[in-house]
């Protein structure tokens, strides 16, 4: 019989038992056993059902990681598309793709690598904090980058710069202890806030319908352009009573927020009137018993607060503040698109931008204070991104989806900025764990961002000449590159910093100091092109929350650079590091004078990497001790470390 004739036979055989490799009456009669087995189909349930949609969304969208642009139905009934895809023709190497989606790459640093260690405080509640009386003398800030001291501040984790700071510190610190002489704090000048209006002198009368005209103006001329998430035709006509208000107590939250942003945004360190503002708002919030009570307004009010509080360096407050509208709008499904919901266009839109705008403040607060993201991940969550269109389009009646257009749009920066964290919040988690990433890993990760980086718009492209010359397109524009630099800086300058460490005395594998070389490159790359592009931009002077943001990426790059100029003294690049470095100094100082975080930023400059340290070659011939770090007394009392720098915290006179 052939093989057919016996899988035929013997799977027709009356009593066959079916087990393998031989049934039983093959077995008996010693004939040759040859079948197809039993026929297992897969169950008719909904469970089962469920968990294969579950595991055909996740291939689908791995599908859409690696092949960006590019529709899974086309690349389906085409595959060679997959092969034309840029993903697949840029110039990454197979390793680097191979890494992006194997799971089971060298992800960890070596364990010969120095291990950088985290800050604590002396005593168990060292990590305590209250800010319920914040000054500019304070050594808490709002950017989480020079808060030095752990002690009162919050815990800060190795994605905040306070970490980096701390470790370039303890370097500069040994390099610069022979000149350090310690001094007297100095005391807050009496006049320092003469001329401001206390705020025991404020009234609930004071604010006059003039100044609160003027106040909504600066919020929506400054900031509104940023964060397009009150819908500012609804709010003015709530304002002016054409249109009816939200419950009462809600409604009376969110406008003493805005007001106290757009005093915020009008004023350069003066607290007077937006501290009123501000604590009139929480008054509020306290009175309506935000905890006992959520609505689209209170939430809106709770993230401005919230923002409010990290800018006037309150960031734990702002950090609690912001948990409870992340809370607060999963109780109101903002994540869920609910599509069969009868409600108006113009209702579900604005949900959308509320979401999305808490998802990127609580994205972005999570990676400054180096602490985990605890939002929802992608499986949980399903609605639109917002649509990009301009606020003409969509009215309270329209009843037809309008268009998006190809154009930039108030909600065109929303749009991408939402849609790079939803792609690389992962990458900041796991910048948290320990024992931090390899070099392979973090290519991985800069593999996968360059990816994301070529589906932005065209208008969106650092180097397109748009005509959309709005001040809001080109600072969001400005801003998602700074952002998407800095995430760059995180993610590789903790390797940096350990082949600074290493560099000197050991004889280092060559593949493995191929791949450091390589994240070298890409983090000093990233950082030259952030103090490049905030110079550029500054040249045509700074709002007030335009120099925010310029302070806080600014800083973070020339540090990067610092270190560079500190550790590979012998480098050619060391002029060109040089030169970034005066030119970050020159920026602060030229066009960010007046915000005082800014005088401490540059003045940590100056002390570490001085004009006279340039001159002299200070760094050539210094020898790094690789146990510095873990000796370094972090957790010093009082002043001790910032009272070396002769630092007066309290002027913006540099």
């Amino acid at each position: 019989m052939s093989p057919q004739e016996v899988e035929g036979w013997c799977s027709l055989a009356r009593g066959c038992s079916k087990e393998k490799p031989v049934c039983s009456p093959c077995a008996h009669s010693g004939s040759p056993c040859h079948y197809s087995g039993k026929i297992v189909r897969s169950p008719l349930t909904r469970a089962y059902l469920t968990s294969v949609e579950k595991r055909l969304h996740s291939l689908e969208n791995l599908v859409a990681q690696l092949l960006p642009g590019v529709n899974v139905d086309d690349v389906l009934a085409s595959p060679e598309l997959a092969k034309t895809s840029p993903s697949f023709t840029g110039p990454r190497t197979p390793e680097v793709l191979q890494n992006v989606v194997t799971p089971n790459a060298q992800d960890d640093a070596s364990e010969s690598d120095p291990v950088i260690p985290e800050a604590v405080p002396n005593s168990a509640d060292g990590f305590n904090w209250q800010e319920e009386n914040v000054g500019v003398s304070g050594l808490t800030d709002g950017m989480a980058a020079l808060s030095v001291e752990p002690t009162g501040v919050g815990y800060l984790g190795s994605t905040s710069g306070v970490v980096f700071l701390r470790c370039l510190l303890d370097w500069a610190g040994f390099l610069h202890q022979s000149r350090a002489q310690t001094q007297a704090q100095r005391q807050e000048p009496a006049n320092r806030l003469m001329g401001l209006l206390p705020s025991s002198q404020i009234s609930h009368a004071a604010i006059t319908n003039q100044l609160a005209s003027t106040l909504i103006d600066a919020y929506f001329n400054d900031y509104h352009g940023c964060y397009p998430f009150v819908h500012e035709a609804t709010f003015r006509a709530q304002y002016h009573e054409i249109v009816p208000r939200p419950p009462q107590k809600s409604w009376n939250m969110l406008y003493h927020a805005i007001l106290a942003l757009g005093a915020w945004c009008l004023n350069n360190d003066q607290i007077g009137l937006q501290e009123y503002l501000y604590r009139r708002a929480l008054t509020l919030g306290q009175h309506d018993s935000v905890f006992e009570t959520a609505n689209l307004t209170s939430i809106q009010a709770l993230v401005l607060l919230s923002n409010l509080s990290q800018k006037r360096n309150s960031p734990n407050t702002g950090w609690n503040l912001l948990g409870l509208a992340v809370r607060n709008a999963l109780s109101l499904a903002l994540h869920r698109e609910l599509p069969h919901w009868n409600i108006s266009l113009m209702e579900r839109e604005v949900r959308r931008r509320v979401w999305w705008m808490i998802y990127i403040f609580d994205s972005g607060a999570s990676i400054t204070f180096g602490r985990a993201v605890m939002l929802p991940d992608q499986d949980s969550m399903n609605v639109h991104s917002v649509l990009n269109i301009d606020d003409e389009s969509l009215t309270p009646k329209t009843v037809e989806l309008p268009p998006e257009t190809n154009e930039p749009t108030l909600y065109s920066s929303l749009r991408v900025q939402s849609d790079l964290h939803r792609q690389t919040n992962h990458i900041s988690n796991r910048l948290l764990a320990d024992p931090g990433l390899s070099a392979e890993a973090a290519l991985s990760i800069n593999a996968q961002m360059d990816t994301w980086a070529q589906t932005l718009p065209l208008y969106f492209q650092p180097t397109y000449e748009s005509p959309c010359r709005y001040r809001w397109f080109l600072f969001a524009r400005s801003r998602i590159w700074w952002r998407f630099w800095n995430l760059k800086i995180i993610a590789f300058r903790h390797i940096l910093l350990r082949r600074a460490i290493s560099e000197r005395g050991q004889i280092p594998d060559q593949v493995v100091q191929a791949k450091q070389e390589e994240c070298q490159r890409i983090c000093i790359e990233a950082a030259h092109s952030t103090i490049l592009s905030i110079h550029q931009y500054s040249m045509q002077g700074l709002t007030r929350l335009e120099g925010w943001y310029a302070t806080y990426f600014l800083f973070h790059a020339a540090l990067v650079i610092t270190l560079c100029i500190i550790s590979f003294p012998q480098s050619i690049e060391m002029q060109s590091w040089y030169a970034d470095v005066d030119l970050a100094k020159n920026t602060f100082r030229e066009h960010l004078i007046e915000d005082s975080l800014s005088a401490r930023c540059v003045a940590i400059l100056d002390q570490v990497v001085s004009s006279d340290d340039i001159d002299s070659g200070l760094f050539q011939d210094v020898q790094l001790d690789r146990e510095a770090l873990s000796a370094f007394p972090w957790s010093i009392e009082s002043n001790e470390l910032f009272n070396s720098f002769d630092w007066d915290l309290t002027s913006s006179e540099y």
